[in-house]
Order: C-alpha cells, then sequence, then structure tokens
C-alpha cells in the first residue's frame, strides 16, 4: 500500500524543513500538504496522514455502535415477557432442526 523507500525520503524531506518541523499533530500537517497543492509530491506522506486521521474515528464509531447495542440487548432483555422468553427458545429449536436429518 505505501512504498517503504518513497515515504522515508520524504520524511527525511519533511524532518529537515523547519515549516514542517513546526507542524503540531498529523491534522495541521496534513491540512499544510493539501493548502499548498504537495499532494502529489509528497504522495506517501499523504497517503499515511490520511490513514493516520481517518483510523481513530473509525476505530471510536465501531465502539459507540457496540456500546448501544450492548445498552439495547440490556433493555430487551429485561423487558421481556415470560411467553417470549418461552418462544424464543422453542424458535431456535425448531430453525436449528428444520432441514437437518
Amino acid at each position: 500500500m505505501l512504498q517503504k523507500g518513497r515515504l522515508k525520503a520524504e520524511l527525511g524531506v519533511i524532518y529537515r524543513r523547519s515549516d514542517f518541523r513546526n507542524m503540531i499533530g498529523a491534522i495541521s500537517l496534513l491540512q499544510f500538504i493539501i493548502e499548498n497543492n504537495l499532494q502529489t509530491m509528497l504522495s506517501e506522506t499523504y497517503k499515511l496522514l490520511k490513514i493516520i486521521v481517518i483510523i481513530p474515528m473509525t476505530t471510536a464509531e465501531a465502539e459507540r455502535c457496540f456500546s448501544t447495542l450492548k445498552r439495547v440487548k440490556t433493555f430487551l432483555r429485561s423487558t421481556m415477557s415470560e411467553d417470549r422468553l418461552s418462544a424464543l427458545p422453542m424458535l431456535s429449536i425448531e430453525t436449528s432442526g428444520s432441514g437437518l436429518p
């Protein structure tokens, strides 16, 4: 996905230049690259920064979804009536048994 040699060379250029060294965080560096149209010149660094910026949001979103799902399941279990509670195992048994010899 990333060309290791080219990325190393691009990062070497970034670390040597004072205008890049003053950047704080991946987002500000990515914005600087976009504002100065350096995406093609620093293509591997640009790809890496996009990955770094996107991954934490994706992970947090997934964790929030699982947390919400857990709350919903807990609510459903606590509000389940006796009839529904008895019917669910029967559905499970009949569903898994159908089609089997």
